[in-house]
Parts: C-alpha cells; sequence; structure tokens
C-alpha cells in the first residue's frame, strides 16, 4: 500500500515510517503539518494516511475534513498521544485511532483492517463496475379481467 506520513515529531514520523516499510509498504510521502498533508495526498495520491492530531497550522481532525472532501479520499489512521480526540476522529471518518507510541503489531493490525471493504462499499463497486446493469426484478405483469396486475 502507499502511505503518506504526517506527524510533527521528527523521531514519531521515523517511527512510523521504519515501521511502514519493514512491513513492506512504501511511504511515498512525510509532511510535519496538515497542509502538508493535503498537498502530499493530492499529489501522490496514497492509499493510506497516517495522521497526527496535535500539529502546528492545522491539526489532524481540520486535515482529516479536508481530506474527506476529495473525490477519492485515503482511508486515514490517527496516531497521536491523546485519547480524547477520538470521537472527533470518528467523525472525520478515521478507520483507526492508535495512541503513542504506536505498537507494531496494532499499526500492521489498523494497516490491514484498512484493505477491508464492509459490505455498502462492496455493492457500490458492483454498481461502479457494472453501471448498466438491471435491477434485480421483484415482480411480474399479468393480464386479469382487472387489467395488468403486478404480481
Amino acid at each position: 500500500m502507499r502511505i503518506v506520513v504526517c506527524d510533527d515529531e521528527p523521531l514519531a514520523r521515523e517511527r512510523l515510517v521504519r515501521i511502514v516499510q519493514e512491513s513492506g509498504h512504501e511511504v511515498v510521502a512525510q509532511a510535519k503539518t496538515g497542509i502538508e498533508a493535503i498537498i502530499a495526498v493530492k499529489s501522490q495520491q496514497p492509499d493510506i494516511i497516517l495522521l497526527d492530531i496535535r500539529m502546528p497550522e492545522m491539526d489532524g481532525v481540520e486535515c482529516a475534513q479536508e481530506l474527506a472532501k476529495l473525490n477519492h479520499p485515503p482511508a486515514i489512521i490517527f496516531v497521536t498521544a491523546y485519547d480524547h480526540y477520538a470521537i472527533a476522529a470518528l467523525k472525520a471518518n478515521a478507520i483507526g485511532y492508535l495512541l503513542k507510541p504506536a505498537n507494531k503489531d496494532e499499526l500492521l493490525e489498523a494497516l490491514h483492517k484498512a484493505t477491508n471493504l464492509n459490505a455498502a462499499q462492496l455493492n457500490e463497486i458492483r454498481k461502479l463496475e457494472n453501471p448498466t446493469a438491471r435491477p434485480v426484478r421483484e415482480h411480474i405483469a399479468a393480464r386479469t379481467h382487472r387489467g395488468v396486475e403486478l404480481i
């Protein structure tokens, strides 16, 4: 998977990059602020972004809200030292919320979770794959003494 890592702390960012690369994924960009993250996502089109919450200029929640406006936003996994932003993260469509220092196994589990599709997403993909498909018939028309009836 193609991943952007965004954290204003260089050591935290380096640790995430190392874990991601050791697990066989590609880090396509690194960012220190939410603004840099948005620019990186627009230019690199990653599958996932690992995003800190408290950063200068634009925090992670604001960044996630801006990313959600894109046609094809990346999956968002928050990696933060603060547990009280979890509700805001869920409202920003995060698929993961990890507390720093992120445990390698937890991070890998969150990355794996990002690859799983739910039933609603699968249904939309099927619609996109075959837009001319007709809906399944739910009834048939029959002529009776009362005219045409749906059975």
